[in-house]
């Protein structure tokens, strides 16, 4: 009885870690573009658009 109260404990001290990082996201800088030094790509005006968080990746 006591072990399924630690699991269940770790579940809930755990699960707002992994839900964190299922909430991840991956950018690709300059969206279709890429990144580049040809063409005309405003990158501030790219990543003004974003709002990025801890764990994603770019």
């Amino acid at each position: 009885m006591a072990a399924k109260r630690i699991v269940a404990q770790a579940l809930l001290i755990l699960m707002p870690a992994l839900l964190r990082l299922s909430l991840a996201a991956v950018y690709k800088v300059g969206d279709s573009a890429g990144w580049t030094t040809i063409g005309n790509i405003d990158y501030k005006q790219w990543a003004a658009t974003k709002t990025f968080q801890i764990g994603d990746v770019i």
